[in-house]
């Protein structure tokens, strides 16, 4: 059994770690292709504004995603069992990286919401006004939402505490970072699950799965005048609908898991807190399904990039186009030494 929770800690503490690598691999293309994107022939533009409202919804959920990507690796040493024990304010830092990692997650998720009515906007609408003036409101509106509700964390918040022993390297447990008696319970804990549940998964999983329903059934409607033009189009339609559909498929798949977890929590858990030297906390938890689905609805941060912009061939050609930069680089580089 030992074994079994060594080697099952080892792969999640890996896949923590790769995710946070691809993550920040993956959104550092986003950066680049969208920073250089006004400057490339394919998608110059008569307008003095370089960004269209899709570029710049993509920039903040790759903005998210690299937060979200950061704080997986500043988890294992400021969420370490050593650091929790030995440090006086360890339960603020732990709460502190944990509402940052929320943040990211929520404003990633406010995000999609954005980018589906954005393209429900343009595909009803074609001629309607592509690049907007003032985007940004709504994305600090996002920031501000999610800041609010990731401040709460440093009420009651579960986190991973990493490196407990030998034989057990990861388990869950839920800290109070504020000794007060009125926070001093789950009360608390699950009324904050209950509205992240609400805020952040019923009601954006709503959002998105009607509007790109709505979008795709525009699309399949849609017909083009001309034989020459159709094939073209066709392909056109058919990628359209297959990121539509991978985008609910994937936002549902990777954000029910965890959030079924903590509705359970709700209605079945009671949890004993004890009182520790610099935080208060509950009895540590290993389960494997919460462990593996905590990562599941974090892994996002590594592949929204490459389904919002993998199908995009313009996309497809700069990121080749990079890749070949670095690597003759790289021969230059071997050459010259």
């Amino acid at each position: 059994m030992n074994q079994f929770v060594t080697l099952r800690d080892t792969v999640l503490i890996l896949l923590y770690a790769l995710t946070s690598i691809l993550s920040l691999i993956g959104n550092a293309f986003v950066f680049r292709i969208s920073l250089r994107r006004h400057n490339h022939t394919w998608f110059q533009s008569t307008t003095n504004f370089p960004f269209t409202t899709s570029c710049i919804f993509l920039l903040n959920l790759a903005i998210a995603d690299t937060l979200l990507g950061l704080t997986i690796p500043v988890e294992f040493v400021f969420c370490s069992k050593y650091f929790v024990q030995n440090i006086t304010a360890s339960s603020y830092v732990c709460a502190g990286n944990k509402s940052m990692q929320i943040l990211a997650y929520n404003v990633s998720t406010l995000t999609i919401c954005l980018i589906a009515y954005d393209r429900y906007r343009l595909i009803q609408n074609p001629l309607e006004k592509y690049y907007p003036k003032k985007p940004f409101p709504v994305i600090l509106l996002t920031w501000f939402f999610s800041g609010l509700f990731a401040a709460t964390c440093f009420v009651s918040t579960k986190v991973n505490i990493y490196f407990n022993s030998y034989e057990k390297l990861i388990c869950s447990q839920i800290i109070y970072p504020l000794r007060t008696k009125y926070f001093f319970n789950d009360t608390i804990y699950k009324i904050r699950s209950l509205c992240l549940i609400l805020l952040f998964y019923i009601i954006p999983l709503l959002i998105i799965t009607s509007l790109c329903l709505l979008t795709i059934r525009i699309i399949s409607r849609r017909t083009v005048i001309g034989v020459k033009e159709f094939q073209t189009f066709k392909q056109s339609r058919t990628r359209s609908i297959s990121l539509l559909m991978i985008t609910i498929i994937v936002f549902t798949l990777s954000h029910s898991p965890i959030h079924f977890i903590y509705l359970r929590d709700i209605f079945h858990s009671s949890s004993k807190v004890s009182l520790g030297r610099s935080i208060q906390i509950t009895k540590c938890q290993d389960s494997t399904m919460y462990l593996l689905f905590y990562w599941l609805s974090i892994s996002g941060c590594c592949y929204n990039s490459i389904i919002y912009s993998w199908f995009n061939r313009k996309y497809q050609n700069l990121v080749y186009r990079c890749c070949r930069l670095i690597v003759c680089c790289e021969r230059c580089n071997n050459c010259s030494n």
